[in-house]
């Protein structure tokens, strides 16, 4: 009888170490890509906390006429005549960290925590001083914002024990430190690694001032004057039993007199005048 013989080789050491290199390899490939698409994550969740983050002020802003102030103590809430610190995520009822778990820095043009006509005439009349930002997609000159959120990105970049970072060379420079001279928007690179969002003078105007209507019913036996406080002048004269439209200046305080210029008295009406007008505006009723 004939047996067959089998070969019982196994594997070389030399196969056996490529096979290793090759599964470390892919390995490492797997670790590599799954930490970016971790920090894409990161990223891409910071990006939505900050648009929300922005929006929540423009509602503040509708409803209050003014932008919030900034946290000075660390405890969520404005804190009056503060024009930078860290984000008033209690005031806004917003969430109180970004994905890395830290507070946004936030800063705002001092003219626009007063009320809707100080606001509305200052962002009418062009914002000037700080919060200044350079945004690296624009030129290099620093221009002024009503707001600006920064969050300081996943590590400390720039390597200067502060999470915020600057950019000190190059044709864009700004410091997220504490935004002197200005505050930078820029493409992440090897020191750099801020988001950074901005709030324009020209989209709080017209999310909350615009271009507003005033319409006046007049249903006493005698003439209404409308007299615009602000600018010292009659916009117009309601005549008895008449209704009329006039378009008004946002952020001006607007009255109701029984006289020319000012004068003569308050007419009683609903609602109640002097008042500041925006938005889209306000029908006012004099019975």
């Amino acid at each position: 009888m004939s047996l067959k013989r089998f070969d019982s080789r196994g594997f070389t050491l030399i196969e056996i170490a490529i096979v290793m290199v090759i599964i470390g390899l892919l390995a490492g490939g797997g670790v590599s890509m799954m930490g970016m698409l971790s920090e894409r994550k990161t990223r891409n969740e910071t990006i939505e906390y900050l648009n929300e983050a922005r929006a929540s002020l423009i509602n503040f802003a509708l409803i209050n006429g003014r932008l919030p102030w900034a946290d000075s103590d660390g405890d969520g809430d404005e804190d009056p005549s503060a024009s930078s610190g860290s984000f008033p995520f209690q005031t806004l009822k917003s969430g109180p960290a970004d994905p890395q778990r830290r507070s946004l820095r936030y800063a705002l043009n001092s003219a626009l925590g007063t009320g809707l006509s100080g606001t509305c005439s200052a962002l009418r009349s062009g914002l000037s001083g700080s919060p200044l930002v350079v945004d690296s997609d624009g030129s290099s000159a620093s221009f002024s914002v009503a707001a600006v959120l920064v969050s300081a990105g996943m590590k400390d970049a720039d390597g200067d024990g502060n999470v915020f970072d600057d950019e000190t060379t190059g044709t864009h420079l700004g410091d997220n430190r504490d935004g002197n001279p200005n505050y930078i928007r820029h493409v992440p690179d090897a020191g750099f690694d801020d988001l950074v969002v901005y709030l324009s003078e020209y989209t709080l105007y017209g999310e909350i001032c615009g271009s507003p209507n005033l319409a006046v019913r007049n249903s006493t036996a005698g003439d209404i004057f409308v007299y615009d406080q602000t600018r010292g002048s009659d916009i117009g004269i309601v005549t008895a039993g008449s209704t009329i439209s006039y378009g008004i200046t946002a952020g001006d305080r607007i009255q109701l007199r029984s006289a020319a210029g000012g004068g003569g008295s308050i007419v009683a009406s609903t609602p109640m005048t002097p008042i500041v007008v925006a938005g889209e505006g306000v029908t006012v009723v004099a019975p």
